[in-house]
């Protein structure tokens, strides 16, 4: 029995040992971009268990803050590749969203966070900007160690898993609501989960694509494709499986 303990115990150490040699590993870059990822999930939860809308605002403006801030710490040449190019995608992402709230009439924005963009909260050009920058960040990483398919596929599964749940909270927080749908989960339509797979997609692939250290007209360019691509899937997933 003392030599089952003993080896538990070793293998118990030998995990805790990997784990902290990995948190070890982590860059300055990685642990600013993996905080504001706690963070806006953190403000998300707590906007729907207040019940309040403008948490959302709220948080989106103190993450990219947040990621402003550390690019002039870090001095990082791809996080300041990466805003612009999440920069340039978050106002193209004002037509995704006018498409779905004008035209399909599928999503209902009930807080405007003190005005409106189109037909968007004033904070979702910078919502979108933080998730691209964050995302596009996450596909680059991945790629220094995995081939591009994998990288990218991660990312996209990561997208059908991660920031559905913004869209969980919403409801309760009373933010925004989708109409209902023929397939839903819990207040998410199932056409959104994969449309976030899509966008995550573009996201990773235009930041492999494009990516090079202070090439800004790139990353201009890159986020013009990315953004004509979050309203591409947003509107295939919807006619496929929005239908009421």
């Amino acid at each position: 029995m003392g030599m089952k303990y003993a080896g538990k115990s070793l293998g118990r150490s030998a995990m805790a040992g990997k784990i902290m040699k990995r948190l070890h590993a982590l860059t300055a870059e990685d642990r600013l971009v993996i905080s504001s990822m706690v963070l806006t999930m953190g403000g998300v939860i707590l906007g729907a268990w207040l019940a309040e809308p403008r948490t959302f605002g709220i948080t989106a403006l103190a993450v990219i803050s947040l990621l402003l801030g550390g690019w002039r710490v870090t001095q990082s040449r791809r996080l300041a590749w990466l805003l612009l190019f999440g920069l340039i995608t978050g106002v193209l992402e004002l037509w995704a969203d006018w498409l779905h709230v004008v035209y399909f009439r599928s999503l209902v924005y009930t807080d405007d966070f003190g005005f409106r963009l189109l037909a968007s909260p004033s904070y979702m050009p910078i919502g979108w900007w933080l998730t691209v920058v964050q995302f596009g960040y996450v596909g680059l990483r991945l790629l220094e160690r995995w081939p591009p398919w994998m990288a990218v596929g991660l990312v996209s599964v990561l997208g059908m898993v991660l920031p559905p749940w913004y869209e969980e909270f919403a409801a309760p927080a009373r933010a925004w609501h989708y109409m209902p749908s023929r397939l839903m989960l819990s207040h998410v339509p199932v056409w959104v989960i994969g449309a976030y797979g899509g966008c995550m997609f573009t996201i990773a692939t235009m930041a492999w694509v494009f990516y090079r250290p202070q090439a800004w007209g790139r990353a201009v360019l890159g986020g013009i494709f990315t953004g004509a691509g979050l309203m591409f899937w947003g509107a295939f997933w919807f006619a496929w499986l929005g239908n009421r």
